[in-house]
C-alpha cells in the first residue's frame, strides 16, 4: 500500500516534502480504518511512525474554516505533546488556517490560555493541564470530532486515570477514539471498553520488546566514565544519550564526562522547565552531544539523531530498558545501546534477557582510551 491510494495529492505532497516515502507497518495498518473514521486500538512501541498513524486521519478530516477544537490528543508528558504538535505543522503544510496549540505543565498558563482563546482546530496536551483549562472554561470540547490517547499505558502508570475519564466526559459521544499504547494492560483494556466502540485492534511488533533495529550489548567495566568515553570515541554517534538511575549519579556523571572535554549536558526532575527547554533545544540542535539523564526525565524524547543509549547504570526494570533503548533506532534507523556492568552485575543481564525473551551480546571494548572533544 501507498500513501497516493489513500490520501488527497495535497496531503501527498506534503509527506513527500517533509521525507515520508512509504508507509510504516503501523500507518499501513491503522490508515484505512482510521480514514473512515473508526475507533482504533494500536498497540506500537514509540518510534513506529504512530504518530503520523493517527495524525494523518485526523488532518485529513479536518474543517479548517471552523476555529473550534476539532481534534484532541493526550500525551503523557511535555516533551511528547511537543513533539507531537511539532509533526502536527510538519504535516499541515498544505491546510490554511489550520492552528495546533500543545498545553502542558511547567509553562505559564496564561500563555496556552492567550493560544486557545486565539482558535485552534487542534489541542495536544497532558491531561493535567487539560483537565485545568477546561475547568477554567478556556479550552472547550463540544465541536472534538477525534480524540487521540497517546502512549496510554504510560498516562495509567503516571496516575492520570481520573483526569482521562474526566476529560473524555466532556467531549461527544459521536466523536473517534484512537487509542495507542505499547502494552494492553487491564487497565488500557477497561478505558477501551468505556470510552471506545468496536474498535479495530492492530499489532505491530511484539509486545513490550525492543525494538529489532537497535543493536544490543552489554559491557563489563571497573571504570565506566572511561567507558562511556571509548564508547562514543569509536562509534562516533551524532548524538548519545546516557542513563544512570539516580539524579545523583546523572550530576556526577556529566559533570566527568564535561571534564574531560565533551560537549554534555543532564536532565533530570529537579529542573525547571525552561531549563528543561533550553537543554533539549542545545541537544537537539546538536550543540550538546551527549545528554545525561534518569528515566523519567527522558519520557517523550524524540530525536531522531540520537545514534547511541547507553546505560550507565542498569536499569531497575525491564520496561526502563525498552524505553531507554527505545530512544535510538527511530523510525527504522539504526542504533546501538549498550549497558554498562560491574563484575558482580553480570545477573542482572541474565534477568533482562529472561523477562524480554531476548539476547544481548557482550562486547569487549578497549578500556581508558584518551578522550577525544567532542
Amino acid at each position: 500500500m501507498s500513501f497516493s491510494e489513500l490520501l488527497t495529492k495535497e496531503m501527498n505532497d506534503t509527506l513527500r516534502q517533509v521525507g515520508y516515502s512509504k508507509p510504516t507497518p503501523i500507518q499501513e495498518q491503522t490508515l484505512p480504518a482510521l480514514l473512515e473514521k473508526r475507533d482504533m486500538i494500536g498497540l506500537a512501541q514509540t518510534g513506529t511512525g504512530k504518530t503520523a498513524a493517527f495524525m494523518i486521519p485526523i488532518l485529513e478530516n479536518i474543517f479548517p474554516p471552523n476555529k473550534k477544537v476539532q481534534a484532541l490528543i493526550m500525551c503523557p508528558t511535555r516533551e511528547l505533546a511537543m513533539q507531537t504538535a511539532k509533526v502536527a505543522k510538519e504535516l499541515s503544510g498544505h491546510i490554511k488556517g489550520l492552528r495546533t496549540v500543545s498545553v502542558y505543565g511547567g509553562q505559564p498558563a496564561s500563555i496556552q490560555i492567550r493560544a486557545l482563546r486565539a482558535g485552534a482546530q487542534i489541542v495536544v496536551g497532558t491531561p493535567g493541564r487539560l483537565k485545568d483549562l477546561i475547568k477554567r472554561n478556556v479550552l472547550k470540547l463540544k465541536n472534538v470530532r477525534t480524540v487521540v490517547l497517546d502512549e496510554a499505558d504510560e498516562m495509567l502508570d503516571f496516575g492520570f486515570r481520573d483526569d482521562m475519564k474526566e476529560i473524555l466526559s466532556c467531549v461527544p459521544e459521536s466523536r473517534q477514539t484512537m487509542l495507542f499504547s505499547a502494552t494492553m494492560n487491564r487497565e488500557v483494556r477497561q478505558i477501551a471498553r468505556q470510552f471506545q466502540v468496536e474498535p479495530e485492534q492492530v499489532e505491530v511488533g511484539e509486545k513490550n520488546q525492543p525494538v529489532k533495529t537497535v543493536a544490543q550489548s552489554y559491557m563489563q567495566t571497573n571504570r565506566k566514565s572511561n567507558t562511556v568515553c571509548d564508547l562514543i570515541n569509536h562509534s562516533q554517534p551524532r548524538l548519545t544519550l546516557v542513563f544512570c538511575n539516580t539524579k545523583r549519579k546523572v550530576k556526577e556523571v556529566q559533570r566527568e564526562l564535561f571534564h574531560k572535554g565533551y560537549a554534555t549536558a543532564c536532565l533530570h526532575g529537579d529542573m525547571g522547565q525552561r531549563e528543561r527547554d533550553t537543554i533539549m533545544n542545545t541537544f537537539r540542535k546538536g550543540k550538546t552531544k551527549v545528554l545525561v539523564a534518569t528515566d523519567v526525565a527522558a519520557r517523550g524524547i524524540d530525536i531522531e539523531k540520537i545514534d547511541m543509549v547507553i546505560n550507565y547504570d542498569v536499569p531497575d526494570k525491564s520496561d526502563y530498558y525498552v524505553h531507554r533503548i527505545g530512544r535510538t533506532g527511530r523510525a527504522g534507523k539504526d542504533g546501538k545501546a549498550c549497558t554498562l556492568i560491574s563484575p558482580r552485575e553480570r545477573g542482572k543481564i541474565k534477568d533482562l534477557e529472561r523477562k524480554l525473551h531476548i539476547r544481548i551480546a557482550r562486547e569487549n571494548g578497549p578500556q581508558g582510551a584518551e578522550p577525544k572533544v567532542v
